[in-house]
């Protein structure tokens, strides 16, 4: 369906209102709904990551803890790290990195970040999330077949689980 302008012989000074006029108006208010609604459909939040890590054994780093394929063009706007509970851990750091290519060789990777998000556990608490990132803006288009991988880049010890988040909007 497309908009149909009503034709002037139907709407003359003195002619009487006809149904075949309100048939015009009602199509092209539907016509006008069906392409919001198509708009509203393509700017939707697009989410890589949203995800609880739990982690199984001790180490300072993880690389390629997680590989995602995007299937449709976006660019990214936003990512963060968080806790759940901080325990008994009372130093330490933890960082996370995101890292992108156009193949999922590992030597082509780079950081999406200027500043990786982090939550430093001297003065972290239960439930805390990360506000320091900073996406760099030359690499937050993502193609279709980009490769994006989750990486640990520093970790406290004793934490056994912490939530990802990666998100962008379609372009």
């Amino acid at each position: 369906m497309a908009f149909t302008t009503i034709p002037s012989a139907l709407i003359n000074v003195g002619k009487a209102i006809k149904k075949e006029i309100f048939s015009y108006v009602k199509d092209n208010f539907d016509d006008h709904e069906t392409r919001i609604n198509s708009l509203e459909g393509g700017a939707n939040r697009v989410e890589v990551f949203n995800n609880t890590v739990l982690l199984g054994s001790i180490s300072s780093t993880y690389t390629g803890i997680v590989f995602y394929e995007a299937q449709t063009a976006f660019t990214l706007t936003g990512a963060k790290v968080s806790i759940f509970e901080t325990g008994s851990i009372s130093s330490g750091t933890l960082e996370i990195d995101f890292k992108k290519n156009s193949s999922p060789d590992d030597t082509g990777m780079a950081s999406i970040f200027t500043t990786k998000p982090s939550i430093d556990f001297t003065t972290a608490s239960d439930y805390e999330e990360s506000s320091n990132q900073v996406l760099d803006g030359t690499k937050t288009s993502i193609s279709i077949g980009d490769f994006i991988r989750f990486d640990i880049t520093s970790l406290p010890v004793g934490l056994g689980k912490l939530r990802i988040v990666l998100y962008g909007e379609v372009s």
